[in-house]
């Protein structure tokens, strides 16, 4: 058979239009849900037919304080590639109605109506949820409620809303303040569980509101949907610590990745998801747990962890990433212008003790709330002058220099042993990377308070530090630092306090390093 150069050309001008063709976008939707609130959405539909068995689609949900329109450029990109895709506003935010209950059971059945509705007007096949923060939470929650979502995409989320603003019994001010500030229409249940928190009153209450809105809580569900769970967080989110993520990844049976990033809370996927890999993997995830792509995400090793400060990239095959631990034990100073030290054995000499003091805070901290958290996703981290830091109110540990690179992959933890002089104490434990000019840079940091201890008596304290990937350089050494105040924390009413660290050969306090 013959072709004509006009038929020729028309079919190539055919072509070459469908190759441009663009999905239809559908703005401004709104959709009753179940109580008869309007909820805004956004639609973006294939131009092409449906496959069989019905479009992959991907329905995202909303970040704290924004809107459907969060998703646009995402949304687009995968309609183009054959996605039938919804953004939509939560209700309390965006034009949606109804009021904020911080992932309570109004957003999921909210988030369930919403895939009703796709399925009674488009040809759906396998759904997927995803979203940052807010919408990372939703996403896990509705997966574990309604088995029909194949796989999630949870970024910058929650796995604990309890360990996120209460963080080792410590209330997350800055963060909690910001967030309940900031959702303008809300349940009043959200006022009095931060002012029960603030207060601490009714801590079996607050707990409770928490757990129905964790994933950590409904992990079995998820193992019995079988739902593929894209987890990606970052070590500088102090708000959604990686620790509670890590945890709910260590429970999940399905189909699993986990991401570790550098950065702070959701600014690592807002300004390109650590050059790129997070959104680029989690496409990589919905073609494959979506349209069944053989793109090989499925026997890769599990977990993509980018070491902070230099952003390189290393893959291990699960998390924990290593078994390996460096052991550093605490040797007392012996002057309030000395440091401690931390060997690699225990203390054995004469019975010691030291002593610092609550009331202020020292130059040891996580530097200026939010803006360091953000500034660290660059590459530009929180410095102190170790040299600086106050003594009497503080006190600090130091190894001997590292002639090689320690390579510290995951979550310290500090066995400490105190005195308190009264029976509620805080304190804020920080690893620092110091180097031979006492400048040191944190590596990570974890705060606690302890409530009703035993006055003048000994006692131990465990505490796992925020999980972490870092490198010190050789020639640096590891600090540790502990005071009584943080800037990102609400203080005790009385501060006026002193801690005693006890040293001898039952009274053996250890910091645990994480190294491959």
């Amino acid at each position: 058979m013959k072709t004509t150069p006009l038929l020729g050309l028309l079919g190539g001008a055919l072509l070459s239009f469908q190759c441009l063709a663009a999905p239809q976008f559908i703005p401004d939707l709104d959709i009753t849900t179940f109580d008869g609130t309007e909820l805004d959405a956004n639609l973006f539909v294939p131009d092409s037919a449906p496959p069989p068995g019905g479009y992959p689609t991907v329905l995202f949900t909303n970040s704290w304080v924004l809107d459907k329109n969060e998703y646009l450029l995402q949304a687009e990109a995968l309609a183009e590639d054959g996605y039938l895709v919804m953004s939509y506003s939560t209700r309390g935010f965006g034009k949606s109605g109804g009021l904020v209950d911080v992932a309570g059971d109004n957003s999921i059945r909210d988030t369930r109506v919403l895939i009703d509705w796709l399925e009674a007007n488009y040809p759906v096949g396998k759904l997927a949820l995803s979203g940052i923060s807010y919408g990372a939470g939703i996403s896990l929650l509705t997966a574990a409620a309604d088995p029909r979502v194949d796989a999630v995409a949870a970024l910058s989320g929650w796995a604990d809303v309890v360990e996120a603003l209460y963080p080792n019994e410590t209330v997350n001010l800055v963060w909690g303040s910001l967030l309940v500030n900031t959702a303008f229409h809300r349940e009043p249940v959200v006022d009095n569980v931060w002012s029960d928190l603030r207060n601490g009153v009714n801590i079996d209450g607050v707990r409770e509101f928490g757990a129905a809105r964790s994933a950590l809580a409904m992990v079995d569900a998820l193992n019995d949907n079988g739902t593929a769970v894209l987890i990606s967080n970052n070590f500088a989110d102090y708000l959604f610590k990686p620790n509670s993520m890590t945890d709910l990844y260590t429970l999940l049976e399905g189909p699993k990745k986990l991401l570790l990033n550098p950065g702070t809370h959701a600014i690592t996927e807002f300004l390109g998801g650590n050059n790129g890999h997070i959104w680029q993997t989690t496409f990589r995830w919905f073609d494959r747990y979506l349209r069944g792509a053989a793109n090989g995400i499925d026997s890769e090793p599990r977990v993509d962890m980018t070491v902070r400060i230099d952003n390189r990239l290393e893959q291990f095959q699960d998390f924990p990433v290593t078994d390996q631990r460096q052991q550093w034990y605490l040797h007392p100073r012996y002057g309030y212008l000395d440091s401690g030290d931390l060997k690699g054995y225990p203390y054995g000499g004469w019975s010691w003790r030291n002593e610092f003091h609550g009331g202020a805070d020292t130059r040891a901290g996580t530097g200026i709330p939010l803006v360091s958290d953000a500034l660290e996703g660059l590459g530009i981290p929180v410095y102190t002058n170790m040299l600086g830091i106050n003594g009497y109110h503080a006190i600090e540990y130091h190894s001997p220099i590292q002639w090689r690179k320690m390579r510290i992959r995951g979550t310290p933890s500090l066995e400490l042993w105190i005195r308190p002089s009264k029976p509620d104490v805080q304190l804020h434990l920080h690893l620092y990377d110091t180097d031979m000019l006492g400048l040191g840079r944190l590596v990570t940091h974890a705060p606690i308070t302890l409530r009703g201890l035993e006055v003048g008596q000994e006692q131990r304290v465990e505490v796992d530090f925020f999980t972490t990937s870092y490198d010190l350089p050789a020639g640096h050494f590891l600090s540790l630092a502990i005071d009584t105040e943080g800037l990102l924390y609400q203080k005790l009413d009385d501060r006026n306090y002193t801690v005693e660290i006890p040293y001898r050969g039952s009274r053996v306090s250890r910091l645990s390093v994480p190294v491959l």
